[in-house]
């Protein structure tokens, strides 16, 4: 299967994720969102809030006002596969003129688990999301 988007953009969006993961065993993971620019620079912002959703709502509605090249939300959830649902650090990436946001997550056991912090299996593609570059979440 190939993964739409372009190399900087999956770039981008892996090192989100990495970025989530070595930050999980800490948790919870504050939500965040990184920002590249035309020259590559990137720029990383937590979005703290009362609640878990609060900020991930606050760090979308963020990447939809940025007028960056591409940008990524990175926040910390839940995946549920054939196996069950396992907590999973998450994140939604896009580039200008792409149609769609790509989104990608990684699972793990929390610290607490009987196994300590631990990373499973490799990343996972999890398919389109809505675009948020030009967007204003009312369109």
């Amino acid at each position: 299967m190939e993964i739409p988007g372009s190399p900087q953009l999956h770039q981008l969006a892996l090192a989100a994720l990495d970025y989530g993961v070595e930050n999980a065993p800490d948790g919870p993971l504050i939500p965040f969102v990184v920002t590249e620019g035309a020259a590559h620079k990137r720029v990383l912002t937590r979005i703290a809030g009362d609640t878990l959703e609060g900020s991930v709502a606050r760090a979308f509605d963020t990447a939809r006002q940025s007028d960056a090249e591409r940008v990524a939300v990175c926040f910390d959830g839940y995946v549920t596969l054939e196996g069950g649902r396992d907590d999973a650090i998450w994140v939604v990436a896009h580039e200008r003129g792409d149609h769609a946001a790509i989104t990608f997550y990684q699972r793990y056991h929390t610290a607490h688990s009987a196994t300590g912090f631990e990373v499973i299996g490799n990343t996972g593609y999890a398919g389109e999301n809505d675009p948020l570059l030009g967007c204003t979440g009312t369109e």
